[in-house]
């Protein structure tokens, strides 16, 4: 199969390292690819240095030189396969009057959890098939007049560590910001955005013993706005912290391509979400063996069963969570059974491989739909 990825973020959260993870997975399935993205952004230069081919996109998504550009390159690629939503829009008007004989078959990857506008559902009308990250996004979809038979339901991908948490680097990035080993280190991985609850996380260290910890891991590899603003939003929460009294107790992390110094330090990982498609950093967490407490919200129950894989925060949370996070402090064992499930679950249904595969079978079927229509 020939497909083109087309991606316009600027920066670099989870869907741009989902993408980068499915073009590995691919290329190891023997598919051809190219990736559609502004040439400046992570995603294009960690693809590049992966030997994998990009192409370059206007900064400005729905520029006239992407609607001119797009129709120019598609015409050699079986698949267009959208991954964000400017993606999706500019796709949908690159096509438009287009003969379906020439034009590639449209996947839009579908990975938030707010519903889709009356507006937006003109767009997505137009797609052959979606791969929603959840059941939940899946139920979003269908709620908007998306057909049932195109909509399929892959979940996200992580890389499997050679080593648990626990080993490795942890020892010496504790020792960088000053945390002993006896410390009890929540840690969470998040964008400064306010759908992440990062103020109400800080707040949940008032009501936790002074030898508990809240360290919050940010992309340093690209950033969604400027860096400027990324740094006024830092400012903000450390100041929010200060002003609950817990600023010694709580350290902003900035991380590059290397996740496992960070996450191979922490005892716990904590995700508060108002809205969530899914939870990739969930899936990360839980692949490092780590004791998860998430929100249940959005598509978290489908990767996290209460006291399964870990722990869900109801409603009443920020009285339950305190007790909660203690009783994982004091019980060993409870961590490392919830630890253990979470790193099954990965293992058997979340895996870079089982995502890149899954989402090769959806290109199939569609391509084999597409070849019998054309008979």
């Amino acid at each position: 199969m020939k497909i083109l990825h087309l991606d316009t973020g600027k920066g670099w959260r989870g869907g741009q390292q989902q993408l980068f993870w499915l073009m590995e997975g691919l290329r190891d399935l023997g598919h051809e690819q190219l990736l559609l993205a502004p040439s400046s952004s992570p995603l294009a230069e960690r693809t590049r240095k992966a030997g994998l081919e990009v192409a370059e996109l206007s900064p400005q998504a729905m520029s006239f030189a992407n609607l001119r550009g797009l129709p120019q390159k598609a015409v050699r690629f079986d698949l267009l396969h959208a991954h964000d939503a400017r993606g999706h829009s500019l796709a949908w008007l690159a096509g438009i009057g287009r003969s379906k004989k020439s034009w590639p078959r449209l996947v839009v990857s579908r990975r938030v959890a707010y519903p889709i506008g009356f507006f937006s559902r003109l767009k997505y009308g137009a797609a052959d098939a979606y791969i929603a990250v959840s059941d939940y996004v899946r139920q979003q979809l269908l709620q908007a007049s998306v057909p049932e038979e195109k909509i399929h339901v892959v979940l996200d991908g992580v890389k499997l560590p050679r080593l648990p948490a626990g080993s490795g680097n942890s020892s010496e990035l504790r020792r960088r910001f000053g945390v002993g080993e006896q410390t009890f280190l929540i840690g969470t991985l998040a964008t400064i955005a306010p759908e992440k609850l990062l103020q109400d996380s800080v707040d949940l260290l008032v009501n936790l013993p002074s030898t508990m910890q809240l360290w919050l891991g940010t992309p340093g590899l690209g950033l969604p706005e400027s860096d400027a603003d990324q740094q006024a939003a830092e400012k903000v929460l450390l100041e929010h912290a200060r002003k609950r009294g817990v600023e010694k107790r709580f350290q902003i992390v900035r991380l590059g391509e290397d996740l496992s110094a960070f996450l191979g330090s922490l005892d716990m990982f904590l995700y508060l979400s108002k809205s969530e498609g899914l939870g990739s950093a969930i899936l990360l967490a839980m692949a490092y063996n780590l004791p998860v407490v998430a929100s249940n919200v959005g598509g978290i129950p489908e990767i996290v069963r209460h006291m399964e894989e870990g722990l869900l925060a109801g409603k009443d949370w920020k009285s339950e969570l305190p007790p909660a996070i203690r009783l994982l402090r004091d019980s060993a064992r409870t961590r490392q059974r919830l630890a253990d499930a979470g790193r099954r679950f990965v293992m058997t249904h979340a895996t870079t491989d089982i995502m890149a595969s899954r989402t090769a079978a959806v290109y199939a079927e569609l391509l084999q739909g597409s070849n019998r229509n054309r008979a």
